[in-house]
């Protein structure tokens, strides 16, 4: 049975859990369109994360179309099916895409955009508003599914910055995107509130896995 609190309010643990690190990760490159697998380097730590005990186990797994995030699941959650949901994927980075910091510092749009806390959008690149958007109606889909199933417990393997898109919405406190900031493989615990969702839209507690 899920999880209820005293007043029989139907209580859903949901996880969010970025991917493990790609090359572009471990040399600092800015990747979102980009289809990227896992390196070796980045399964060795995964594994070693998961050797840990460091992920909860689930009923159900979510995953971006990225093969960086759907090769993680699986390296986590071998004997789960994972229903992949393309409007997860990272942003689009449009002309900084595939390159670093000291590739771009120079420039003055470069500039401008860290200025901004990422609140501007990047030259070529997708609008951010947009990108927060399709990343939170896809949760409020999959939060629809987990209720509808009366599932326990769920994972999703997606992108940082999918996560900070809807920590930043749907979080029970004030907070801006780059609040919720995770190295990869890291990631949140959330507990949705059957009643509080229906009438708000938030989530009911979140904490660092």
């Amino acid at each position: 049975m899920p999880e209820r609190d005293g007043h029989f309010n139907m209580i859903y643990n949901v996880y969010l859990i970025r991917h493990a690190k790609t090359q572009a990760n471990f040399e600092g490159r800015y990747i979102g369109t980009s289809d990227e697998s896992l390196n070796e380097a980045g399964k060795i730590q995964l594994k070693k994360k998961i050797m840990e005990g460091y992920y909860p186990e689930v009923n159900k797994v979510y995953a971006s179309s990225k093969k960086r995030c759907s090769q993680t699941a699986k390296l986590i959650y071998p004997d789960l099916s994972i229903k992949i949901v393309p409007a997860l994927s990272e942003y689009d980075f449009g002309e900084f895409e595939g390159k670093n910091y000291l590739q771009l510092k120079n420039n003055p749009l470069y500039q401008k955009w860290v200025a901004s806390g990422g609140t501007v959008g990047v030259p070529g690149g997708e609008d951010i508003q947009n990108y927060k958007e399709r990343c939170c109606q896809a949760f409020e889909e999959i939060i629809r599914e987990i209720k509808q199933d009366k599932t326990l417990k769920t994972a999703l393997i997606i992108h940082g910055g999918a996560i900070m898109a809807i920590m930043e919405n749907f979080s029970p406190v004030e907070s801006v995107f780059f609040d919720w900031h995770v190295e990869n493989c890291e990631g949140y615990r959330l507990e949705i509130e059957d009643e509080l969702w229906q009438k708000e839209k938030i989530i009911a507690s979140c904490n660092k896995l």
